[in-house]
Order: structure tokens, then sequence, then C-alpha cells
């Protein structure tokens, strides 16, 4: 049950009404805010009448009561009729005829009145409250939540003096007033505003006014306060597990840390445990994770532990904690159910220590591991461990443009049958920057030495091998800006990078942690050709790139941008990886990234390396994406070419078809294999309650490859929510950004 739902207790504020003024209808009551009505609040797509704005002002907080006629009887019994309002605050209660007796303070209602507030509006058929005991009754009730887009029904609402609301043959729906496709009925609701609890008992959910869900009693919280209770349960199928239900249960342990329990049944494995733990602390916060399945189908026991924890010991000190272990390596493959969780290959196990000294130095202190996951990798494809590493960092302040500093690093490599050993990088460094508004000079000059103690060696090769290396860097650039004739900014920034690494023979040193990367646009201006430091690239070689943009002087944002891009090695560098060839000497491709958005729906974005001397192209990429203002059309189609590698089309698009109907579909096709890798269909019917969604999906299941289908159904009641799997929209954001394809 939805936590907006019981506001109704709002309504203790009509029945807390002290010192009473009885005003007529010439006289002008002391409001210092006024009220002010509007014709109407959309609640579930549909306008409801009655509703009103409460201006952001001071009210008078003394209780008001206006009448066109006030007869006052003997015994202090007072008749007011003719458009009586009583007024406190924010508050108004509103009827055409109210009864007030002065000895007893009760304040009786006879015909139809409605109260209103900016939480709540309510129209009822009777209405009595109690002045001295601050209790109340109404009859024949109508509600609405505006805050909630919410609404409902409740034969009776009774009002005590500790401000509890209990409320009788009640429901509650977000459809609009017309339309009941689904809402929540109970035959008692207790709600308890000091508690931020609510109690329900009998409620059950009807769909079409058909029951579906019998819940004889349970409880809900109706304030921002935790509480434990029963979640929604989800319910699906995959075929690792058949048929897949869901059930989490929360527990509030403490303000301060909570846990959510998950019983899941698998019908071909059987009951699975799960615990989500989580964990707030003075400095730091965290969560872990426990599963545990005796699983029937692979005939023994199966678990899943993580941990998450990051925290301040002190105000320089910091650690972070990332541990996962699983019991075997198909455990995600098999009860995962997803694409993401089939593609992990690896389990994070690291523990690090930061500690800063403003403006001073850095140390970090680094101990990690991996447990391998992917059916398909061997041990020799398993990163190393690092037990541990080490890093210091430290520059010195600005001396006439120019600042010094050390990157230094100990890791101690460990993997089972394989070389092993420890790594000493010391790298001091001068860097000079000078900067204007028309143009930036940088430099910087590194003298990088790197020694390894090593065990497990083969024989000749040396145990303790080193490399001293001299690293010289320079960049510059300039910054041109003009106004064009529609108003708008237009920058061109060029800039050129050289690089100077002087060669030496490396084959001797192990491959711990280094590969080398794509290249790309970022990879111009990099000052190693690798990743790691078992190799430092030999370089003799000049960079230029250019960037060209047009912002909006409006907002700021890039209407188009332009970047091209190459490198010249005068030199054939001669330092590679096994089996790797190096690059060659003169010039590398030209590099290009373009990305313009048409209008405020189109976008356009194209990334390229062309190869001069063979006239070809490395990669490519194209991409156009449509999105209308309102984003119920989308369009995307993306080509992606890698020479020799890869060749990908993809496509996907979602469309209005009418009658609150949608469509989508997505296809991702193998260009260079001739075959499909990824087809999606669905279809949706959807009102602004409620959305029921049909989908079929083939996908990449495993590692190695193999395919796997499903059918999805989701029934989605919006404001209280999901029943099914399928995910929470019709189509799932698109990757014309460039993410790698799965």
């Amino acid at each position: 049950m939805p936590s907006g739902f019981p506001r109704l207790v709002l309504l203790a504020g009509a029945a807390c009404l002290h010192g009473a003024f009885v005003h007529a209808a010439e006289e002008t009551p002391n409001v210092i805010g006024e009220v002010q009505p509007k014709p109407a609040v959309e609640i579930g797509c549909e306008q409801l009448q009655f509703a009103y704005d409460a201006p952001q002002i001071e009210f008078d907080e003394r209780l008001i009561m206006n009448a066109d006629q006030a007869l006052l009887a003997k015994g202090g019994l007072s008749n007011l009729a003719g458009a009586v309002t009583i007024r406190q605050g924010d508050k108004v209660f509103s009827a055409e005829q109210v009864d007030f007796d002065e000895a007893t303070r009760q304040v009786t209602v006879k015909s139809e009145s409605l109260f209103r507030n900016k939480d709540v509006i309510i129209r009822s058929r009777e209405a009595q409250f109690d002045l001295n005991g601050e209790t109340g009754a109404f009859v024949g009730t109508e509600f609405t939540l505006p805050g909630r887009a919410a609404r409902g029904e409740a034969e009776r609402i009774e009002i005590d003096s500790k401000g509890r609301a209990r409320l009788f043959d009640a429901s509650y729906t977000t459809c609009g007033p017309t339309s009941d496709a689904w809402y929540l009925d109970s035959s008692d609701i207790r709600l308890d505003h000091k508690e931020g609890l609510g109690t329900a008992r009998h409620t059950r959910l009807r769909l079409m006014n058909v029951p579906v869900i019998y819940l004889p009693y349970f409880q809900f919280p109706i304030d921002d306060r935790r509480r434990t209770g029963l979640l929604y349960p989800t319910i699906g199928t995959f075929s690792g597990a058949g048929v897949d239900m869901r059930w989490p249960v929360y527990i509030n342990l403490a303000p301060n840390y909570d846990a959510t329990v998950t019983p899941r049944y698998m019908a071909e494995r059987g009951l699975q445990s799960g615990v989500d733990f989580r964990y707030l602390l003075e400095k730091g916060e965290g969560s872990m994770r426990y599963e545990y399945l005796d699983d029937r189908k692979y005939g023994q026991d199966r678990s899943l532990f993580k941990l998450d924890h990051h925290s301040l010991i002190n105000s320089r000190l910091a650690l972070q904690a990332k541990y996962a272990e699983s019991s075997d390596r198909e455990y995600f493959e098999d009860l995962g159910g997803t694409l993401s969780s089939s593609s992990i290959t690896h389990l994070e196990q690291t523990a690090k220590l930061t500690y800063q000294a403003p403006a001073s130095y850095t140390i970090t202190a680094l101990v990690q591991n991996f447990q391998p996951i992917a059916t398909t990798l061997t041990d020799i494809d398993d990163p190393y461990k690092r037990l541990p590493q080490i890093r210091f960092r430290s520059r010195t302040p600005r001396f006439f443009d120019t600042r010094a500093g050390i990157e230094s690093e100990y890791v101690n490599f460990a993997r089972d049958d394989s070389v092993e050993g420890s790594r000493l990088v010391l790298a001091p460094y001068l860097q000079f920057e000078r900067q204007s508004a028309a143009w930036y000079v940088t430099g910087q000059a590194d003298l990088s030495h790197t020694r390894y103690e090593l065990t497990e060696t083969e024989a000749g090769q040396p145990q303790s091998p080193d490399r001293t290396l001299p690293v010289v860097s320079a960049e510059t650039g300039l910054r041109f800006e003009r106004i064009t004739e529609q108003g708008r900014l237009q920058t061109l920034t060029p800039r050129a990078f050289a690089l100077y690494v002087p060669y030496e023979n490396q084959d001797d040193l192990p491959i711990f942690d280094t590969g080398e990367p794509d290249f790309d646009f970022v990879q111009l201006l990099a000052r190693n050709r690798f990743s790691g430091d078992d190799r430092l690239a030999d370089a003799r070689h000049i960079a230029g790139a250019a960037t060209l943009r047009e912002l909006d002087p409006d907002t700021g944002e890039a209407l188009w941008s332009a970047s091209i891009g190459q490198l010249y090695r005068f030199e054939a560098p001669r330092v590679a990886l096994p089996d790797v060839p190096p690059p060659e000497r003169g010039a590398t491709e030209f590099i290009g990234q373009f990305d313009y958005r048409l209008s405020r729906s189109w976008r356009a974005v194209v990334a390229a390396q062309w190869a001069p001397e063979d006239s070809e192209f490395e990669r490519t990429q194209v991409g156009f994406r449509y999105r209308n203002p309102d984003r119920r059309h989308q369009f995307d189609i993306a080509y992606r070419y890698r020479r020799d590698i890869l060749e990908q089309a993809d496509m996907s698009f979602l469309t209005p078809i009418g009658g609150g109907w949608k469509f989508a579909a997505r296809t991702r096709y193998s260009l260079k294999d001739s075959e499909s890798r990824e087809n999606f269909a669905g279809i949706e019917y959807g009102t602004c309650c409620w959305a029921v969604r049909v989908s079929w999906r083939r996908f990449i299941a495993d590692a190695s490859g193999d395919f796997d289908s499903g059918v999805y159904l989701q029934l989605q009641l919006k404001g209280l929510g999901s029943l099914g799997a399928g995910g929470d929209t019709l189509l799932p954001d698109s990757e014309i950004d460039g993410e790698r394809p799965r």
C-alpha cells in the first residue's frame, strides 16, 4: 500500500478547532493568506474538480467561521447556513449548513461537506467534530491526494484525539475518476502518524473489478520512516531455472542499518535464500549480499558473497573494500537470468587505503585479487594478484610556472604457475605550464626507473632486470573565438604534441599488468603507448589535433563539434608486446570525431580512423538518434566497423500505434558473420494508471556465445508496483554513443 494513501489523517487538523469566531457574511474574515480556487487537478490522466492552490504565504492559524446566516438558539446551539466555511491556516472546511453546540463544542454537518488543504481533498456525506476531545468522524467519503495523483473512497473515517485515523470499507487507486482498472479495497485501515504506520485488514487487489490478490493483514509506512514488511514479489521465467518467483522481506534493524531477505523459488533448482545488508556509519557506508542455494539440478550447494565498503578513517585517510566470491564459475550463467550477469568474467577482491596530505602528497596501499568466473578462460588468462601495491605521488607548489614531483610505485605480483615477483617504479619529473586567454604551453621531463625482483623464472632469464629511461613531452595550443552571424560562439583549438623516449630492449622484463589499448583520439596525446608499467614505448613523434565547436549562447550547449588529429612517427617504435607487431614509421591514421545536433530531436555521431596509405578505414562508427520532445517516438540506427574484426549494424525504434498501444523492436546484426546477435520485439498497451507489456527476445546468454530466448509479460500498476518481468520500459536506452556491443 503506497505511503501517500493515509494522508487522510490530516483531517485531524479540522478536529483541533478551539476558540471559534463566528462571522456574518458582511464581515471580513481576518485571513492573511487567501486560498485561491482552481478548476481542476489531473488525477490518473483525467481532471478531478474541487481542487485548489494554496499560495506559499502566511495564514492566520486562528479558527474562523463564515456563513451567510447565523441563528443563535438557547443553550448555546448555533445554526450556520449558506456558504459556510471554517478556516484554520491553509485548511478549509465548507458546507451549506453546520450546527455548532457551544456547551459541548460539537460541530455537526448533516449535508455534503468538503475539506481541503495542499495535501488532501475530501468530500463527505456527513461529518461530526468534538472540539474538546479533538475527535471526529466522516461518513460517505471521497478523497483525493493531489501530490500522489491518487483517489479513493471510504464509508467512514474516524479520527481520535491522538491523531490516529481509522477507515472502514476503503478503496484506493491512481486511475482517473471514470476508471477503476485497478484498485485496492480493505474493510479496515488504521493510520498512526505518530508511529508513521498503517495497518490494513482483509485487503484485495482488484483488476477490472476482479480480485487477484488477497491479504488478510499487512502493515505499510505512511511517511518516510523505514518499516519492516513485505515488498512486491517478482514472478518470471528463464531457461536456467524455469518458473522464478522472488518475494523480498524488508527488515528495519536500526536507523543506520537494515536488511532485505529474499526467498527465491526456482522450479528446476529449488529454494534459494538471499540476504542484502546495508549500513551507514558516521564516516562511511557499505553493503553486503549473501546467496545460498541447494541446487538439485547442479547437485551441490552454491553460494555468492559480495561486500562493498567506503569510509573515512580520519580527515586524510580513506578505506575502500570490494570483495566478491562465488562457489563456482557457472554461478552467474545459471542463476543470473540477465545478459549483463552472464557476461561477468571475474569477481574483484580488493582493499585500498588512501592517505592524502593536501597540496603535498598522496599514498595509496592496495591488495587485490580476482576470482575467475568465465568458463571460457584458463588460469593463464587470470590477472595477477597485487599483494600489495603501494603508490606515492607528490608535487611541489608552482614556482615560476614550474613544478617538481615524483610518481612511484611498489607492487608484488603473484599468480600460480607463472613468473612472480615485485616491481619498483621511480619517476621524478619537472613540469612546466603557462596559460593565457589565447594560448597555452606545457612540458614535462621524467626520469623513469623500473626494477624487478623475480621468482619462478625460466632458465637464462634474469631475476633482477631493470630499465631507466627519460621521457620528455611538450604540448602547445591556440584558442580562437568568433561570433557567427546567428550570434553563436564558435571556437577553434589547434594543438601540437611532441614526445621523445629513447629505445631500450625490454624483452627480459615480465608482463604483469600491461596491455596495448586501441589507438584512438586519447592516444594521440598519450605519453606511453602501453597501459601499465612493464613496457615503456620508445617514441620520436609529434601529433597534431584541432577541435572546432559552435555553442548556443543561451545555454552554453555545444550545437556541434568536430575534431581531427594525426600522429607522425619519425622512427618506427621497436618495443612491443609478444605476438603484437609494433607500429610502423610515418603517419598514423587520421582520427576524426563529429557530433552534430541537427535539432532538439535529431542527433548524429560519426567517428572514424582513415589510413591514407591503404585508402581504407580502420574503424568507423556512424549513428543517428531521434527523440521527440515527449520521448513518445524513438529511433536509432548505428553502424560499427573494425577492419578484419567487426562489422555490425544496430537498429531500434519505439512508436505509438494509436489507442494507448506502442510497438518497439531492435535488431543487432553482424555483417561480418551474416548472423543476428540479438533480436527484440515488444508491444505495450497503457493508460495513465496501468500498463501491460509483452515482449520476445533472443540474445547471447553466456561467454561461449550460446543463444537463449524468452517471452516476457509484465503488468504495471502505476503508483503501486509491477508484476512479472521484462523491465520498466518497453525499449531500453540505445547505444548510439559507442558502447561496446554485447
